[in-house]
């Protein structure tokens, strides 16, 4: 091996070379080999951390591809369950105004109104929001009474 090295000098502050100096002591080793081997060692971790990043990379490359179509239905189920609701909505009030006479309509609308406005602050809840608004009966309530 001695035949295929190469100098290369370099400075390194006094406590490293004191340690690099102790470090070969103790292992019976020259001060360059104990250079050459953290050389080799910092090589290797950073082919390593190399590594890691580009099997990082497929994996989420994989990942992605595989969920992509499993979001997509998701959001194509919750889509239909939009457009549901939403005709379930609108049969409600035609069915609520055609059973109802003319004089009780306009207080049926104004209910109507308040109900959506109430059903979009519900939308714009967290989810954490969401589980203490429908834990508190009070908060429950007191929006029932507006309607």
């Amino acid at each position: 091996m001695k035949d295929n090295l190469e100098y290369m000098g370099l400075r390194i502050p006094k406590d490293m070379k004191k340690n690099i100096e102790k470090l070969a002591r103790k292992n019976h080793m020259s001060a360059s080999d104990i250079v050459r081997s953290f050389i080799d060692k910092g090589i290797e971790i950073d082919g390593y951390t190399q590594d890691v990043d580009f099997i990082a990379g497929i994996v989420r490359q994989e990942v992605k591809s595989q969920m992509a179509p499993q979001v997509e239905r998701l959001v194509k189920i919750l889509m239909k369950s939009g457009k549901i609701s939403a005709a379930q909505y609108f049969l409600m009030l035609r069915l609520f105004v055609l059973m109802m006479s003319e004089d009780r309509i306009v207080s049926f609308k104004e209910m109507a109104t308040e109900t959506r406005k109430l059903g979009i602050k519900y939308m714009h809840f967290k989810d954490h929001e969401i589980d203490n608004y429908l834990e508190d009966d009070d908060a429950v309530f007191q929006d029932v009474d507006r309607l």
